[in-house]
């Protein structure tokens, strides 16, 4: 069973009968929370039949229709890719045990999983801050249902070696994905009215990635204080003279 609190992601999944299996998979491992962002429904369709001994996981599965709505709540996000960007450099499976053990017990981190024949769109990439590559021979990727599997026994193993591991040091407190994208707004909000001289793409993508990146609590106060004293000088400087 795995210990650690976390949700399971599946972005646009496409075949019910894999919405079935995932449904086992989360059973076997004791995973409650789950939630699809769009994609096919699992209702009068195979998903019933492959995910039969697991109805009560496939009727409890979320759905919403975006990415971020998935992650609500979430401190982190971890991308499961089989793409080698030229920028970011997926971790292999085996450090994910040592990732989640670096978030520490307080962590609420989100697995994200992309569609069946394309996987991850590049903004959603984006949107996590890791990310991971199963390796494989041969084919590229594993089904959708395979790769959830072997992620979660991963996670299994994390527990484990933690269980034989000494007591650690207090963990941080996280920042929640809903803080900080209020002060990321906030951020892009200043630097539209100082005429922050960029393009709109490049900035709008570099304040996702900001986002995607885990926050200790205490940073995000330090950030809402800047954005306070930015604003407070940006007002001051707009008064009349007296």
């Amino acid at each position: 069973m795995v210990a650690q609190a976390l949700r399971v992601v599946l972005v646009e999944p496409q075949i019910p009968a894999n919405l079935g299996f995932i449904a086992r998979v989360l059973a076997n491992f004791g995973v409650e929370d789950a939630i699809q962002v769009g994609g096919t429904h699992w209702r009068d369709t195979e998903a019933e039949r492959t995910g039969a001994p697991a109805r009560s996981h496939l009727e409890a599965l979320g759905r919403t229709d975006t990415l971020a709505e998935a992650l609500a709540g979430c401190t982190q996000a971890i991308g499961f890719t089989a793409r080698r960007g030229r920028q970011r450099r997926p971790l292999p499976l085996a450090e994910l045990p040592a990732l989640l053990r670096s978030f520490g017990p307080e962590a609420f981190p989100a697995l994200v999983f992309g569609r069946e024949d394309r996987g991850l769109e590049a903004d959603e990439v984006e949107a996590c801050g890791h990310l991971v590559t199963i390796p494989t021979a041969g084919m590229s990727s594993l089904n959708l249902s395979h790769a959830v599997a072997v992620a979660l026994y991963e996670c299994r193993r994390q527990e484990e070696a933690s269980s034989d591991r000494p007591a650690s040091p207090p963990s941080p407190r996280w920042a929640s994905d809903a803080d900080k994208g209020r002060a990321a707004d906030q951020a892009r909000f200043e630097l539209d009215r100082a005429d922050f001289r960029e393009h709109p793409e490049h900035l709008d993508g570099f304040l996702r990635r900001l986002q995607a990146q885990s926050w200790e609590a205490r940073d995000l106060r330090v950030m809402e204080r800047i954005l306070r004293h930015v604003r407070w000088l940006r007002e001051r400087g707009n008064r009349p003279s007296p």
